[in-house]
C-alpha cells in the first residue's frame, strides 16, 4: 500500500498553487492523497504570515498533529510557506512535533528532506535557501485543485516596501519568469483540459522581462488556442497603466474583474504605509480602468486601525470605498508583524476601536453589495461551471467573477451556461438555465 499525504493550506492563491506543486511532487514519489490528516503518512502545512492570526493557525495545527504523532510514530509533519521562511528555527523550537521546515523557494527538495527526517537519529530538517529556483517544479507535476481553473505563476517576490507587509522578507525580491516559459505552461494546462488560467504574482502587474511588460504578456497568453478565460492576481495600483486598461478593453477572454488593494483612503496613512500613491491617484487609476472598461468589477483590501489612524482618517477610507463601489472587500484589523517597519510604531489604536471600525466598514459594504446584487435579478449571465456543490447542484463564475449557484448535473463542470439570475445575497447569486 502506497504512503499517503495530506495538505493543509492557509493564505493566498500563491500558497494554494504551492500546495498544488507539493501534491504533484509527492505523487511523483508514489504517494496517494489522504482525505484527512489522521489517515496520512505525511502532513504538509502551508502557512501564511500576512497577519498574526494567520501565523498562529500554524501552531494550532501542528499542536493537533503532535498529539496524532504520539499514536503514529512514523507520521512526518512538514511546514512550508511564509511562516516557515520567516520563523524557520523558531518553529522547530516551539513545535517539537515538526520534522521538516521548508522555505518558499525550496519545494522541490521536500521529498528528499522527508527521507532525511526518517533516517535513524536524523532529527528535524531545515531548508530555507531563498536563492533556490522558485520555478523549478515542472508544469506536468502540478496537481491542480480546480477542475476548470489552473494557476500559473509568472513571478515571485515583491520590490515594494509596504510598512505592514512581510512578503519581501518571505518571498524575496521580484523574480520574473520568461514569457516563453509562461506561455509553454499555459499551453500545457489548456491541453490538459483547463479552460481558465489565473496568472499569479505578489504584484503580478509589475511583471517585466526584457521589453515585455504585463500587458504584453496578457496579449501573448490571450492568443493561445483553447483558452476561454484569463485572469490574474494580485495587482498593485502603481503598475496600473494605459496598457493594462486597454487589455481589459481589447482582450475578450480577460474577465471584467480586477483585485486592486487600496488599504486606506487617508493620505497620511497611505504615505506611512509606503504604498506609493495618494487616494486621489488611486481614484485616477480607477477612472482610467473604467473609462476603458465601464463594466469592470473591482475588489480590494482595506486595513483599519493602522498605527495613528484617527476617526477622520477612517472616514476618509469609508468615503473612498463608497466612491469606488467595490464588488467586494477583504477587510482586516491592523496586525503588527515582526520585521516590518510599521512594527516600530506603537500599536496605539485600541482593539475595540479597530473592531468597531471594521464592523462599520463591513456593514456599509454589505448593504452596498445587497442593493447592487438585487438589481441584477432577472439578468442573464454567462457562467463557467467549475464546482459540484452537492448532488444536482453546481456553481460557477461569471465573466466578472461573480459566484452563481444553480441546479444542474455534475457533467456541466467545464461548460459555459447562460443563467438567469433568480435571487441574490451579498456574496453570491442563485440562478436557473435561461429558458
Amino acid at each position: 500500500m502506497s504512503q499517503r499525504y495530506f495538505i493543509e493550506t492557509f493564505g493566498c492563491q500563491m500558497n494554494v498553487n504551492d500546495s498544488e506543486k507539493v501534491a504533484g511532487l509527492l505523487r511523483r514519489e508514489g504517494y496517494a492523497e489522504a482525505v484527512r490528516a489522521e489517515d496520512a503518512d505525511v502532513v504538509f502545512v502551508n502557512t501564511c504570515a500576512v497577519r498574526e492570526k494567520a501565523a498562529e493557525k500554524l501552531y494550532h495545527s501542528v499542536g493537533r498533529l503532535r498529539r496524532l504523532k504520539k499514536e503514529r510514530k512514523a507520521l512526518r509533519v512538514a511546514v512550508g510557506g511564509c511562516v516557515a521562511q520567516l520563523q524557520g528555527k523558531e518553529i522547530l523550537e516551539r513545535a517539537p512535533g515538526v520534522d521538516v521546515v521548508i522555505g518558499t523557494h525550496n519545494l522541490t527538495a521536500l521529498p528528499e528532506l522527508l527521507e532525511r527526517s526518517r533516517q535513524e537519529g536524523g532529527g528535524p530538517v531545515l531548508e530555507l535557501d531563498r536563492k533556490a529556483n522558485a520555478f523549478a517544479v515542472e508544469a506536468r507535476d502540478v496537481v491542480h485543485s480546480n477542475p476548470v481553473r489552473a494557476f500559473v505563476t509568472v513571478m515571485e517576490g515583491c520590490n515594494h516596501v509596504c510598512s505592514f507587509c512581510v512578503v519581501p522578507r518571505t518571498r524575496g525580491p521580484e523574480v520574473n519568469r520568461t514569457p516563453e516559459e509562461i506561455e509553454a505552461e499555459v499551453r500545457h494546462v489548456v491541453e490538459e483540459g483547463f479552460c481558465e488560467v489565473m496568472l499569479l504574482g505578489q504584484t503580478v502587474n509589475a511583471y517585466r522581462y526584457g521589453g515585455i511588460g504585463f500587458a504584453d504578456l496578457l496579449e501573448r497568453v490571450h492568443g493561445i488556442g483553447g483558452l476561454r478565460r484569463l485572469r490574474f492576481t494580485t495587482s498593485h495600483p502603481e503598475h496600473v497603466d494605459e496598457g493594462l486598461a486597454r487589455a481589459f478593453r481589447d482582450l475578450p477572454k480577460l474577465g471584467g474583474y480586477l483585485h486592486l488593494p487600496v488599504q486606506s483612503g487617508a493620505p497620511r496613512v497611505l504615505a506611512d504605509m509606503r504604498r506609493g500613491y495618494t487616494p486621489d491617484e488611486y481614484l485616477d487609476k480607477v477612472r482610467l480602468l473604467r473609462d476603458r472598461r465601464p463594466d469592470l468589477a473591482l475588489s480590494t483590501d482595506v486595513i483599519v486601525g493602522y498605527p495613528g489612524e484617527t476617526e477622520d482618517e477612517f472616514e476618509h477610507t469609508l468615503r473612498l470605498v463608497e466612491k469606488v463601489g467595490f464588488e467586494s472587500i477583504f477587510s482586516f484589523m491592523y496586525s503588527p508583524r515582526p520585521g516590518t517597519t510599521a512594527f516600530r510604531h506603537e500599536d496605539d489604536v485600541p482593539e475595540d476601536t479597530k473592531r468597531r471600525r471594521l464592523h462599520a466598514l463591513q456593514r456599509m459594504q454589505q448593504r452596498y453589495q445587497e442593493d447592487r446584487n438585487r438589481a441584477r435579478i432577472g439578468q442573464v449571465e454567462r457562467v463557467l461551471i467549475d464546482t459540484v456543490d452537492s448532488p444536482g447542484r453546481v456553481s460557477g463564475r461569471t465573466m466578472h467573477f461573480r459566484l452563481v449557484h444553480l441546479d444542474g448535473p455534475a457533467d456541466w463542470v467545464g461548460t459555459e451556461q447562460d443563467v438567469e439570475i433568480t435571487s441574490a445575497g451579498p456574496n453570491a447569486f442563485r440562478g436557473r438555465l435561461r429558458a
